[in-house]
């Protein structure tokens, strides 16, 4: 039996949100369990509804998001955040995804990329919609770093990247490369060393260098 993942979607604007819940009731394996339209509720909300994923649309509470999200990447890790925003800001994008962001999509996206994106919060990944990725991937984002020498990786090393920038945790890559995760921890802690790693973001980075992902 399919078990569906809880949703909570808090926006404040009510045609976002109608137009929100119509693309998230096309994904069978999704349940919406609540919606928020006031900053003030979401607490309260997230204790009574203890989604799986919480679908924010950064307009709610603008930067007191981010102070919300930073909270509950610690409180309940176990909660996928998906954040919704018109903002392009540098700044505000790396602060969302060193928050604990793991979507990040702006409303100027496609449909096909919005679909996409919940498709991957619901498997637990990582996603960034391609303006995302293009300010991730613009030299000025993060601190200037070394081009990635296709040679410096082994392929298995590569493989355990491309798993690692879409999100996924030691035990899920171990089991879909049918390694041990002890095997898979030596992998990461290879790859940080060769490529200098210090963020989760510059493993999407990296990865992207070197063709891995395809968003």
């Amino acid at each position: 039996m399919l078990t569906k993942k809880r949703v909570l979607i808090a926006d404040k604007q009510a045609l976002t949100l109608a137009g929100t819940i119509a693309l998230l009731n096309q994904h069978a394996d999704a349940m919406l369990v609540g919606t928020v339209t006031r900053y003030e509720a979401l607490d309260q909300a997230l204790i009574q509804h203890k989604p799986d994923i919480l679908l924010i649309d950064y307009s709610i509470g603008g930067e007191a998001c981010l102070k919300a999200l930073a909270r509950l990447s610690t409180d309940s890790p176990e909660t996928s955040i998906f954040l919704l925003s018109s903002e392009k800001d540098k700044s505000l994008i790396l602060h969302a995804l060193q928050t604990g962001a793991a979507v990040y999509v702006t409303k100027d996206c496609s449909e096909q990329e919005v679909h996409r994106a919940i498709e991957a919060s619901l498997k637990g990944e990582k996603f960034y919609c391609q303006s995302v990725l293009n300010l991730i991937m613009d030299k000025h984002f993060v601190q200037p770093i070394e081009p990635v020498e296709n040679g410096l990786l082994t392929a298995r090393e590569k493989e355990v990247l491309a798993l690692l920038a879409k999100g996924k945790q030691t035990q899920a890559v171990a089991e879909l490369l049918y390694l041990s995760p002890h095997t898979v921890h030596t992998h990461r802690k290879s790859i940080i060393k060769k490529l200098s790693i210090k963020s989760p973001t510059e493993f999407v980075v990296r990865a992207m260098d070197l063709g891995l992902l395809k968003n």
